[in-house]
């Protein structure tokens, strides 16, 4: 004796009558009453919607990965238990070999200015794409195979509980019924439909976004332990340590001195100090040097962060005072210095004194201006330094051609 066909609402899946075209429970049309199916007959040819029908092949990780990736925007359909875990354990791997890959390279981001590490990010972000994208319509798949609504992922939500209900419903048997999620329509490939690209551009580049604010995090967390490190060391070394007190004679200092850079303590392993006469008046206004101090570090040390990070281990710090015969605006503090060794660079604005910039008549100001020397082997090795900073003054004047002023002082340290 043959089994009656079974038949359920494609509304709310309670098993009726079959032949009926209205839902006796919920009242609604039933649009595929002339196509009536059994329990046992699949309303599609792929195995995948059917849990109790034969299956062609053994589900195992490498199957259930290419059925994910088949329909990775398809919701309408159903996933079997087997499929959905394999394919969670496919996801688990991928992401422990991305985690592992993707530390080095945000790394390399955060202190490299290659353009290889963002192209690398960038095709890292499309796998955590389509990873996170497959997951998500597969845990929507295999609630309809449990006759469930994917709204229930809602619960993910609640903090805690609601994760533990979701894994509950996700492990629950198939349910016939859950073939009222299915569409009767045919499915178009994902790869065939533009809406599918631009979500997954977009999640993409979310997740870059994302993951390139993490560099910078990494960068910053990194200079924070770096200057938490150096201050603690200085506060732990000895107490008669001084904040930068120089001498005026030519002798060198021990290894005890330290200077204050910005937030950071700086410890000196040798420094020399040199009494200078330099002097130039120009427009009423007199910049003067007086001492240059040559310091060299205990070690290397780091300034800026991300791309701007530099490495240091020597300082030249130069005490300019001005005297504003009228009003100018003088910037020494902006100033490129030249040694005798081959090296060039730029004043460390963020760490010299606030001394320079509109600077009205009668005022007299002075303060030092520090320079961070990538490589100094010793402070003997300078024997000279060259110095380059601009000045000016407003003028209505078109033909004043001593309003703006490029000053070149080559200042002899050893004499």
């Amino acid at each position: 004796m043959t089994d009656k066909p079974k038949m359920y609402c494609i509304h709310c899946g309670k098993e009726i009558p079959a032949g009926v075209r209205f839902c006796p429970f919920c009242g609604t049309e039933q649009t595929n009453v002339s196509d009536t199916t059994t329990e046992t007959t699949p309303v599609e040819t792929d195995h995948r919607n059917a849990p109790h029908s034969d299956k062609p092949d053994k589900p195992n990780m490498l199957t259930a990965l290419k059925l994910s990736m088949r329909d990775l925007f398809t919701i309408s359909k159903r996933l079997d238990r087997a499929d959905f875990w394999w394919l969670y354990l496919d996801i688990f791997i991928i992401g422990v070999i991305l985690n592992l890959c993707l530390s080095p390279v945000l790394k390399q981001m955060a202190y490299s200015a290659n353009i290889i590490w963002p192209v690398i990010l960038f095709l890292l972000a499309i796998i955590y794409a389509l990873t996170t994208i497959g997951l998500f319509t597969a845990e929507i798949r295999r609630l309809h195979d449990t006759n469930r609504s994917g709204h229930f992922l809602w619960l993910l939500l609640i903090p805690i509980v609601g994760s533990i209900v979701v894994i509950v419903l996700l492990a629950q048997k198939s349910n016939a019924a859950g073939t009222r999620f299915e569409s009767a329509t045919p499915h178009k490939p994902w790869v065939k439909q533009w809406w599918a690209w631009v979500i997954l551009a977009l999640v993409t580049i979310v997740l870059t976004i994302t993951f390139g604010y993490s560099a910078r995090v990494i960068a910053d967390s990194e200079l924070s332990s770096y200057n938490d490190t150096t201050s603690t060391s200085s506060n732990s070394g000895d107490s008669s340590t001084s904040d930068d007190t120089d001498t005026d004679s030519d002798s060198d200092s021990t290894s005890t001195d330290s200077i204050d850079l910005d937030d950071s303590t700086i410890d000196i392993a040798d420094k020399q100090s040199y009494s200078l006469n330099y002097s130039e008046t120009w427009s009423e206004s007199t910049f003067s040097i007086d001492k240059v101090t040559v310091y060299q570090t205990d070690g290397e040390y780091s300034e800026g962060s991300g791309h701007d990070k530099t490495s240091f281990n020597g300082i030249v710090k130069v005490h300019m005072a001005i005297d504003a015969g009228r009003d100018i605006d003088a910037y020494p503090t902006q100033a490129t210095l030249s040694t005798s060794d081959g090296q060039q660079v730029d004043a460390d604005m963020s760490d010299s004194d606030d001394f320079d910039g509109e600077l009205d008549s009668g005022t007299q100001t002075d303060g030092n201006v520090y320079f961070l020397l990538p490589k100094l082997d010793d402070v003997s090795d300078l024997t000279s330094i060259r110095l380059k900073w601009s000045a000016d003054y407003d003028t209505d004047d078109m033909d004043d051609d001593d309003a703006y002023k490029d000053f070149d002082a080559t200042l002899q340290l050893n004499q």
